[in-house]
This record gives C-alpha cells, sequence and structure tokens, in this order.
C-alpha cells in the first residue's frame, strides 16, 4: 500500500501541478531518453512536438492537432509522467518501459476496479462515499469499463481487412477489380483508461474542497478536442479515385478530410472532433466517451489497374494515430473564461488537461500472411494479382513473354498492355504456320483465342517455302559435221531443297539442231524438283564451216615453160660469152 500511496500523491501533484511557462519553446529535436525509448519504433512516424503549452512525443500527423488545439489556452508543459508516455500509448519499444506501463496499470489503475472502500470526511456536506463506497457518480461498471489487473497489452490494437474477407489471407485478385477496406481500431482500452482515471480522481486520498463540495460530477462543465488520422501507404496498381469514398463509424461528431501524398501512393484520412466551441457538461462527455469501443473507416472503391505488380504480394501498410483531451475543472469559470491562473493558484480547487495520444499496432490475430514477419506490429492488409505466363519460342530463342489473366485468352482479358506478338522468322526459305504446344508442331494450335489456365511455353511453327531448282548451261560453237553431245551443255542443275539434280535435266526443244548444216541453234533445257517447281534455259550452239586445203593452178603452165626455156638459153650464151672472152686474154 505504501507504493500506492506513493503514485496517489504523485498524480494528484501531477493534476494540480501549477504551469510556470507560458511562452512558446521549441525543441530541435526529441530528448535522447525518449529517443532510446522509441529506438526501435517501425509501427509510427514520431516528433517531439513542443510550443507554448504542450510538449511530448507524438505522432508527426498531430502536430498540427496539437498547434490549434482547443485546449491551447492550458498550458501542461509541466506536466510530469508516472511513467514514459503514459497514458498516452503505442509509442515504446522499450521492453522495459513497457513493462513499467504495466505495472502502473495494474497496481494502481487496477485497484480503482475493485471498488475498494473509501473513508468518508466528517463533513456530511463533503460526504461523497456514503458507506464507505467508492464514488462513482456515472455508474461505470467495474469489471467492463475500467481497467483492471491482469492487462498484459495496454495498446490501441488496429487492422486492415478486405471487407468481408478473411483478415490474414493474402486476397487474390484480378485487374480491374474494385477493392474495398475496413481499416479497425480499438480504443476500448484507452476509454477505459479515461474512465478509471476520473474514478482515481474522484477517489485519491487528497479531493480538491469543491470537488466534494460542488459535487463536480454533476455541475461541472468542460471543454474537449481530438482527432484522429488513419493513414495508408498504397502499393502501385492499388488506386484510390475521385470516386473512391471514406467513411468512419464507431464514433460520432467528427468532420473527415482526405488528401493524398507521395503522387497519390499515400492517402491521410483526418477525422477533427466537433466538439462545441465553448464547452459541455462533463457528464455528457462521459457519456459520450462510454460508447466508443472501436472504430472503423470504410474505404470504397479502390482499384486494381493494370500497374499492379503481378504474380506477388501488393501491401497496404497503414497506421493510425490519435488524440483526445478534456478539462477537468472544479471551477467552471476557468473554462468559460479560458484562464486557469485563479483556479491553480487556489488548492481548493481542481484543473487538469487530460491528454491521451495514441499510435495504433497490429492486431496480433489480424496479421496477414503477406506482412513483413520482422514486423509484427506494422498495420498491414496484402493482395495478390496472379497471372500466366505464356513464352513464346522461336527455335531457341525466347521470342516473346506475355501475361494474361488466369481462365482468359489473351485477346480477351483486360490487360491492354499484353498482345500476341508479331510473327516470328527463320533464316531460309521458310513461312510462319502457327504457335504450337509443341516444339515439333504435333500438339495444339496457340491464338490470342486460346484459354489460358497456367503457365505455358508455345513454339513457332514453319513451313518451308519450296524454291525451283537453278539450272545453269553454257553456249558453244562446232564445225560443221561434228559431233555434239546437247546434254554436255548443262553445266549444273541445283535445289534447295533436293540438291544436285543435274541427271534429270531435260531438252525440251533442240531447236532443230543440224550439225551438218551451217547456223546458229537454240536449244531449251529444263529441270524439275520434287515439288514440281521447274527451271528453264536456252544454250546457243553455232555450227560453221571448217577450213580447206588449196591445190595448184595448171593454167599457168605454158608461161612458166616458156620463161624456164628463155632463161635457160640466156644462161647458156652468157656461159659461151664469158669462155671466149677468157680465151683471148690467154
Amino acid at each position: 500500500m505504501k507504493f500506492l500511496k506513493k503514485l496517489f500523491v504523485i498524480l494528484v501533484c501531477v493534476m494540480m501541478t501549477t504551469p510556470l511557462l507560458h511562452t512558446a519553446v521549441i525543441a530541435e529535436e526529441m530528448p535522447d531518453e525518449y529517443k532510446e525509448y522509441t529506438k526501435d519504433n517501425y509501427w509510427a512516424e514520431l516528433n517531439w512536438f513542443q510550443n507554448d503549452n504542450y510538449k511530448g512525443v507524438v505522432p508527426t500527423y498531430l502536430n498540427d492537432y496539437f498547434t490549434s488545439s482547443r485546449l491551447s489556452w492550458y498550458n501542461r508543459l509541466n506536466y510530469d509522467e508516472l511513467v514514459p508516455f503514459f497514458p498516452s500509448a503505442g509509442f515504446s519499444s522499450s521492453p522495459q518501459v513497457d513493462s513499467e506501463e504495466l505495472d502502473v496499470i495494474n497496481q494502481w489503475f487496477g485497484t480503482y476496479a475493485k471498488d475498494l472502500p473509501h473513508r468518508q470526511p466528517t463533513d456530511p456536506t463533503l460526504n461523497r462515499w456514503p458507506g464507505g463506497k467508492q464514488w462513482n457518480p456515472y455508474n461505470f461498471n467495474y469489471a467492463t469499463e475500467l481497467l483492471n489487473e491482469g492487462i498484459t497489452d495496454y495498446n490501441a490494437r488496429a487492422d486492415i481487412r478486405e471487407r468481408g474477407l478473411s483478415s490474414t489471407a493474402v486476397i487474390e485478385h484480378m485487374i480491374g477489380d474494385t477493392v474495398n477496406l475496413d481499416f479497425d481500431v480499438d480504443v476500448s482500452l484507452l476509454k477505459k483508461t479515461l474512465l478509471t482515471q476520473f474514478i482515481s480522481l474522484l477517489n485519491s486520498e487528497f479531493p480538491a474542497y469543491y470537488m466534494m463540495k460542488d459535487n463536480m460530477p454533476e455541475t461541472a462543465i468542460t471543454q474537449s478536442d481530438g482527432e484522429l488520422v488513419f493513414v495508408m501507404d498504397l502499393p502501385k496498381g492499388l488506386e484510390s479515385l475521385d470516386s473512391t469514398t471514406y467513411t468512419l463509424t464507431g464514433i460520432d461528431d467528427l468532420t473527415l478530410s482526405v488528401k493524398k501524398e507521395n503522387d497519390g501512393r499515400r492517402v491521410v484520412v483526418t477525422a477533427r472532433l466537433n466538439a462545441p466551441a465553448n464547452y459541455e457538461t462533463l457528464k455528457d462527455v462521459y457519456a459520450k466517451i462510454r460508447l466508443v469501443n472501436s472504430v472503423k473507416l470504410s474505404i470504397d472503391g479502390l482499384k486494381v489497374t493494370a500497374d499492379i505488380e503481378t504474380n506477388q504480394n501488393s501491401t497496404v501498410t497503414g497506421y493510425v494515430y490519435g488524440a483526445y483531451e478534456l478539462i477537468h475543472t472544479t471551477d467552471n469559470n476557468a473554462i468559460i473564461n479560458q484562464d486557469a491562473t485563479a483556479t491553480e493558484n487556489d488548492n481548493r480547487h481542481h484543473i487538469d488537461r487530460n491528454t491521451i495520444v495514441f499510435a495504433g499496432r497490429q492486431l496480433a490475430s489480424g496479421k496477414d500472411d503477406g506482412g513483413d514477419a520482422n514486423k509484427p506490429e506494422l498495420i498491414t492488409y496484402s493482395l495478390r494479382v496472379n497471372q500466366n505466363k505464356v513464352t513464346f519460342m522461336n527455335d531457341s530463342t525466347t521470342h516473346a513473354v506475355v501475361n494474361v489473366e488466369p481462365g482468359k485468352s489473351i485477346d480477351s482479358d483486360v490487360l491492354t498492355n499484353q498482345s500476341m506478338p508479331l510473327d516470328p522468322s527463320r533464316a531460309g526459305f521458310f513461312v510462319f504456320k502457327e504457335w504450337n504446344t509443341a516444339a515439333d508442331g504435333t500438339g495444339t494450335a496457340f491464338t490470342g483465342s486460346t484459354t489460358v489456365n497456367s503457365d505455358m511455353t508455345v513454339y513457332a511453327i514453319y513451313t518451308a517455302v519450296n524454291q525451283a531448282p537453278v539450272l545453269e548451261v553454257k553456249n558453244t560453237t562446232i564445225y560443221q559435221g561434228d559431233n555434239l553431245d546437247l546434254m554436255t551443255l548443262a553445266v549444273s542443275a541445283d535445289d534447295y531443297e533436293d540438291g544436285n539434280i543435274l541427271n534429270r535435266v531435260q531438252i525440251i526443244n533442240d531447236g532443230g539442231f543440224n550439225k551438218d548444216v551451217l547456223g546458229t541453234y537454240s536449244v531449251t533445257y529444263k529441270v524439275t524438283d520434287n515439288d514440281g517447281l521447274s527451271a528453264t534455259q536456252v544454250a546457243t550452239i553455232t555450227v560453221i564451216a571448217k577450213a580447206s586445203v588449196k591445190t595448184a593452178d595448171t593454167t599457168s603452165i605454158p608461161m612458166y615453160t616458156t620463161l624456164f626455156g628463155f632463161s635457160t638459153i640466156a644462161a647458156m650464151i652468157l656461159w659461151i660469152f664469158k669462155k671466149q672472152k677468157f680465151s683471148t686474154f690467154q
């Protein structure tokens, strides 16, 4: 009991501390001790917030709230925490801090849920504990509405699920589908904290004089404010459209606003409390608080587009934050005038600005199978778009890979960016015939209208294009009367498919060739392959006369004889003359 009494004293001192600072102060960064407490927190985006009336670790998306809170007129800079963060929840990643937090709940708050007796003041005008029973003016249910001993998890647990479907399963979708999500957060523990704090305030060892005298629960007014922020990071291919709607249920009197960040990949939904600008009765506010257990953000009309990554999980990551504040005071003028100075300086009065902030953590029973196993506290929902792949093979080369929705054909599914590939080609004389499920063409033909139920490979089938043979002949010249084998003029005959077919060459027109008759002849040759294609060529043969040997001309003999005779006589005369002349000289 000494421990409990010490805590009671601390709480009362905290609630009655007079703030000393009223000028704005800015902290450059989070204090080291809080950095240590939150260093492993991956489920919330936190920062240190401090202005002229509030300081502490808060989610970054609540900075604007604390800047504009309706309760900013009341300075709570000097408030101390029994343990770090408490009664706020979801910030610490330190097992030690979490343990201390649970100790406070179980050893202190849990005690109030036992409805233990309370001593009675001697002044009957101050006695709110007739018979020694706890003061419970709003008739809270101790078993179900207050923090009880045995709590092992002090958090606001949240989950994202596709409406009407399993929270843990990875949901299969097709491109073009509409996705409707429910983002739930259970704030019942935080509600219990608010109610238990109120009971502890009324039943402390040192209740304020006017709390007892004026029956604060029945006569007090209050001012409250609060905000919820839902953040969703959408995967590529899951789009929030202009027609997508966001609806909040489970809590009333909030105004929703939706904005998109990161090129539409992040959706931020803010719900600000529409509390009266001036005040409400404390009794009415607690009646509203008691109605809240869980809050649901319903998202209708997200669209799965062709940009989705197929055949793998696509995950929505969620974050949810909240802040709620209200004033407890025995002096209604403090709220009416929005000035706590006089109340704080009168120890017969009480005033406090009770603030609870939270960052949601994933509900363990709803953790989806596609979430990061190393981050069990991260709020996630996963979907998957499976597509079959058709691989088109052109001989040994992959010609194309086309995605197709299961049970659909390439031409009939919604994948407008996926279509039948262009016809392939093969070197040589081939024409593309079809795609076939068998490489040798003995399977089933595949077309754009073929239903695809699984990954598959199809093969290009070709038909050989028959090429005409190539025939080569040569021209020649012969002498009249010479023999000539006309087939020797066929030099070659080749076919792409049949090879050498020289032996098939035929003469289809000899051109009237006659070796004995001088002249030029055109001989036509033809060759035909196995498929009936043929080639013709014409060889030119020229027949010329042989060269003849010349004989003597007998008509010249008499002349030659006469000349020979004359020459002989002349030679004899010359000889006689020379001989006589020689004799004279002797």
